[in-house]
């Protein structure tokens, strides 16, 4: 492995590491300021245009976009994390890697839902849902399971239309992919939209016991 291949390699790692230490533990400035540097690393390596150390910088580079654009997102710079969005989708494309490019598909969806603009919103989602269909990969799963997460997260907001059944309805598909592959985040996800589903439909009892099953998942990602 070449220096600039191993570089980039060490560089995913970082952000893998500010996810999981920082972001996951509710960190958010610590994790978009750890962010931000592994961008200016991957800035600082010079490849050549079409080589595989570009490829995967451009890979790389998207990942880390999107992880920006996510917190972004939850601390109320929806504006900054649309700009973002558009580097990343670019950066997605440049990578040639099908599953970045869905991520990020669905990631920009993701920001034109919060900026207001649905229709576009849900276009840039339904591709990204496409795109995860055309695998069986842990990757895939991954990805479609996220993807009907977002969609019952969004209509348990209200910023998607849609009955609490119909929520019920997707945390069910994103629970068929996510759990045989231990997708334990996802999973907790999926319980805790099915959770305020079933609030909202009065059924006490059904939604207590999803917040049983969630907790049980977040627990599995601290064994």
């Amino acid at each position: 492995m070449d220096e600039i291949a191993e570089r980039i390699q060490q560089i995913e790692a970082q952000i893998e590491e500010a996810l999981w230490s920082l972001e996951v533990e509710g960190q958010l400035e610590s994790a978009l300021a750890a962010y931000q540097d592994a961008e200016a690393q991957l800035g600082a390596l010079l490849t050549e245009d079409e080589s595989h150390a570009y490829h995967e910088k451009q890979r790389v580079l998207a990942y880390c976009l999107m992880r920006q654009g996510n917190i972004l997102r939850q601390i109320g710079r929806g504006d900054e994390a649309l700009a973002l969005a558009e580097r990343e989708m670019r950066a997605a494309h440049r990578s040639g890697d099908e599953i970045m490019l869905a991520r990020s598909t669905l990631s920009y969806g993701t920001n034109q839902l919060v900026a207001g603009d649905v229709a576009r919103g849900l276009e840039y989602m339904r591709a990204a849902r496409d795109l995860f269909e055309c695998g069986d990969s842990y990757d895939h799963k991954q990805g479609l399971g996220w993807y009907w997460i977002l969609q019952a997260d969004l209509t348990n907001a209200g910023m998607l239309s849609g009955e609490p059944t119909e929520v019920l309805a997707m945390a069910e598909r994103a629970l068929a992919l996510l759990e045989p592959i231990e997708n334990w985040p996802g999973v907790a996800r999926a319980y805790a939209a099915r959770a305020t589903a079933h609030q909202q439909l009065g059924e006490d009892e059904a939604a207590a016991h999803d917040r049983q099953q969630q907790q049980a998942a977040e627990s599995k990602l601290e064994s």
